[in-house]
């Protein structure tokens, strides 16, 4: 069992709802277009205790309390199921109601399931990458058989989840997220299928491009023709006006990042700034939080 697991920052959203999501550091994936810096094994070294406290303490100064909605991300929060699980327990303790997980499902095998179920696990985020196997080992490094496993898995044993793909432009486009949507209307056309735009400017290698409104509403459509409950997302300056499924612009977070990676966030800044001038994310430092 791992005690320790680095922890590069935390995400607490203010506005329009107060959610923390816990960033886990390390990935078993290698995606070509992933700019998270939590793929690598950076950040704040953190035992299940220690980052409980963080958050409580990061939640009082930004919330004035603890917040009832908890998501562990990252990286790939199973990569360790141990520290998942007793992070999860720890949380129950402290009286978090909802507790979420996002995974790239490979690692989601039936124990792992069944696990997250006594635990009452109230939401799964699982993201496939693509159906076509060829497509998903070029894209991730690995084989999506698992993936499409654990999510025959988490219908079965009924827990609640939704699967997420990011729209790439002649990689994962709009004919692999037909397919996508008619593998999971075989398992069940009431599974909640939702689409976002693929994001480059992170990325040093050019891979793709950002798809266009159009083209969004087209893999849109095509879903809907398999599944009952679909929904798209588009950034602000491409918002299609009368689609709720569209990025809130009221949309506000507040980072606790650690401060062994402040360097590396004021490079993400700049870039980010530089495509969005209205990038303007407020952050706390780990140690400011933890000396409060």
């Amino acid at each position: 069992m791992t005690n320790f697991k680095k922890v590069p920052f935390l995400t607490c959203e203010v506005s329009p709802r107060r959610k923390v999501k816990i960033n886990l550091s390390g990935c078993n994936f290698n995606c070509k277009g992933c700019f998270a810096i939590a793929k690598r094994d950076v950040g704040r070294t953190l035992s299940v205790e220690g980052l409980l406290d963080l958050l409580v303490k990061s939640c009082q100064i930004i919330y004035g309390g603890l917040v009832d909605d908890v998501q562990m991300t990252g990286g790939e929060p199973t990569k360790d199921r141990d520290y998942l699980l007793s992070l999860i327990k720890g949380l129950r303790k402290l009286g978090v109601s909802r507790i979420g997980v996002s995974t790239n499902g490979y690692m989601l095998d039936k124990d792992l399931v069944e696990k997250l179920k006594s635990l009452s696990v109230d939401y799964i985020k699982l993201d496939l990458k693509a159906y076509t196997d060829e497509i998903h080992k070029w894209y991730t490094g690995k084989s999506n058989i698992n993936v499409l496993r654990a999510v025959r898995l988490l219908h079965d044993y009924g827990l609640n989840f939704y699967v997420r793909t990011i729209f790439t432009p002649n990689i994962i486009d709009v004919s692999e997220i037909e397919k996508i949507a008619k593998f999971l209307s075989s398992v069940d056309k009431n599974i909640l299928y939702r689409l976002f735009q693929f994001a480059p400017e992170q990325l040093d290698v050019k891979l793709s491009r950002k798809p266009t409104e159009e083209e969004m509403l087209k893999a849109f459509d095509v879903a809907r023709k398999y599944l009952n409950n679909v929904e798209f997302f588009v950034y602000p300056e491409n918002k299609i006006s009368g689609y709720k499924t569209a990025y809130d612009p009221n949309y506000k977070i507040v980072e606790v990042r650690a401060d062994e990676l402040l360097e590396n966030f004021k490079k993400i800044d700049e870039i980010a700034m530089s495509a969005d001038k209205n990038w303007n994310v407020q952050f706390l430092t780990m140690n400011q939080v933890l000396s409060s």
